[in-house]
This record gives C-alpha cells, sequence and structure tokens, in this order.
C-alpha cells in the first residue's frame, strides 16, 4: 500500500493547503520509523530543515548586490557622459554651449570645433560601459543608460549636420531634433535611477514619459 497521502475527492482546496509544514511531518514521521530514528535525531533535522529554509529568506537578495555594483561602476561613467553636454573639459566647450551658440547667434564655430571630439567622449564612456562585468540582475539597467547615452551622442551628430546647414528653418529644426534626443536621454536616465531604487528595495513610481518639444515650437524658439 501506498504512503502517499490521496485528497479527499470534493474537498475544499484550502484544506489541503492550510499547512505546508504537515506533510514534511509526516514524511520525517514515517522515515523516522523506518529507519528506526530516535525522537532527538528527527528533532534535529527538522531544525536543521528549518534553519535553512529562514536562512535563505532572511539572506540579502541579489538586487541589493546589483543595486551597490550600478552606484559603484555605472553612475561614475554616468555622470561622465552627461559632463560632455554641460561641462567644459579642459579647453573643450561642453555641446550645451555649442547648441546654444548656434541657435541664438548663429555661430556654428563651437560645433565645428568640438563635435568630433564630443563623438570620441561619447564613444568612450560607451565603450566603459558596455564592457562593465554586471550581475545578470544589474544588466537591464546597464543597457538603460548605454541607451541613453547613445541617445545623447546622436543629438550631437545630428547638431554637427546643422552647423553645416544654411536655411534657418532647417536649421532650427535639426536643432529641435537635437534638444529632443537629449531631452529623451535624460528622461531614460531618470528611469535607470528609478530602477536602481527599485533594486536597493525601495520603491519608484511607473509612468508615461513626457511630451518632448515640438517643432513648431522649435522655430518659435
Amino acid at each position: 500500500m501506498s504512503d502517499a497521502p490521496t485528497d479527499v475527492p470534493g474537498a475544499p482546496s484550502g484544506r489541503r493547503s492550510t499547512s505546508t509544514w504537515s506533510p514534511l511531518l509526516l514524511r520525517w514521521r514515517r522515515l523516522s520509523a523506518r529507519l528506526r530514528l530516535g525522537p532527538l535525531v528527527v528533532a534535529c533535522l527538522i531544525a536543521l530543515l528549518i534553519g535553512v529554509v529562514v536562512g535563505r529568506l532572511s539572506s540579502p537578495g541579489a538586487d541589493a548586490g546589483a543595486a551597490q555594483a550600478i552606484q559603484t561602476a555605472i553612475l561614475p561613467l554616468a555622470l561622465d557622459a552627461d559632463g560632455i553636454w554641460n561641462s567644459a573639459s579642459g579647453e573643450r566647450d561642453p555641446v550645451a554651449e555649442g547648441l546654444v551658440a548656434l541657435r541664438q547667434e548663429g555661430d556654428p564655430v563651437p560645433v565645428q570645433t568640438w563635435g568630433e571630439a564630443w563623438l570620441a567622449s561619447y564613444d568612450g564612456v560607451l565603450l566603459q560601459l558596455a564592457g562593465l562585468d554586471m550581475p545578470a540582475t544589474a544588466r537591464p539597467v546597464q543597457r538603460q543608460y548605454i541607451t541613453a547615452v547613445t541617445l545623447s551622442r546622436d543629438a550631437v551628430e545630428v547638431l554637427r549636420h546643422a552647423a553645416e546647414i544654411d536655411d534657418p528653418d532647417d536649421r532650427l529644426d535639426l536643432l529641435t531634433e537635437a534638444g529632443r534626443l537629449r531631452q529623451r536621454s535624460e528622461q531614460l536616465t531618470a528611469s535607470a535611477r528609478a530602477s536602481v531604487l527599485d533594486l536597493d528595495g525601495q520603491r519608484a513610481d511607473v509612468s508615461p514619459l513626457p511630451g518632448l518639444t515640438s517643432f513648431q515650437e522649435g522655430r518659435r524658439g
């Protein structure tokens, strides 16, 4: 005769799953009877099983380690990428100043002078980001940052093309598109930071991304 417990037909499903420990205890009892183990040995085995389960439940999760890895390895590179757009470095102007000079003063010289250096700097950051060996749970955030930096790099490509355009309306459209790409880059960076908070055990809101500057607004601006 089989020792496996059988379900009573028609019995409520809640009764069959009222306790996950009852089947375990029943199995230990039967094992004790078959192997002639003493009650103390059985109690020790049960205590060991409970200790393993509690230890697994109380141990730090992999997500916390992933969040720490992102803060240590990825965030400094993300700050470097942001600095290419917003901060001067040595003699190199930031991208933002080149965009303003071209839009407000019609001066293409800063973009023509530093455009190639901006792209090279972004390429350097992207290579470092892609080369990081991150925990599996951190890789989606790693990809988010790579995409955000790539969008800023794409904005520089459009900005360089705008510096070669003479038609004012076409130039304004290209400058607007460069700004739109940068806006998306900033939004995706914010989403990546929210993902880090989720990994760290906090709860970040999820919402649609804000709208971008329209081309009509860009021409008026």
